[in-house]
């Protein structure tokens, strides 16, 4: 179990350093992509992978499409908690000035919206952001999941 979990880690890793590719390439960001933030998630895949996949086993619910639930649940929920959301939706008003306090160490995980993961510079934070980094966190999630089920499926039985 162990096995299949590094494994697929090692394929949601290129997974996120794939989606984080800017042209042009430069070793930093490939290292900083592909080693730091595959080393954040394979840890996050064994301390909580490893407990689900022993549920999943428990329960005897072993299909492709259960360790897809749990998997796309499990990182869409870490996406939601990792990342920032957006602060002050509405300004708030005090003495006759509208006041936003904004948050200087937001963080985001969205391809779609910023040009590198993590914290999160100016322009600030905005809902794109938030909700660009639970769906990838989905994405990245499902792929941990499906690969997951790929290798542990057809691991050799002892």
């Amino acid at each position: 179990m162990v096995k299949a979990l590094l494994k697929s880690s090692l394929i949601a890793s290129a997974v996120f350093a794939a989606a984080w590719f800017r042209v042009p390439p430069t070793a930093a960001m490939i290292v900083r992509n592909f080693l730091f933030y595959g080393i954040l998630i394979t840890i996050f895949s064994m301390v909580l992978g490893l407990p689900l996949a022993r549920l999943i086993e428990r329960l005897k619910i072993g299909r492709w499409w259960s360790y897809l639930a749990f998997a796309t649940a499990t990182g869409a929920l870490l996406g939601a908690i990792l990342s920032s959301h957006p602060s002050c939706a509405q300004p708030v008003v005090s003495n006759e000035q509208d006041t936003c306090i904004e948050n200087p160490v937001a963080i985001t995980f969205s391809p779609w919206t910023r040009s590198q993961p993590g914290f999160a510079e100016n322009p600030s934070i905005q809902w794109s952001d938030y909700l660009g980094t639970i769906a990838f966190g989905t994405v990245i999630g499902g792929v941990l999941g499906l690969s997951f089920w790929f290798f542990y499926s057809r691991r050799k039985k002892t």
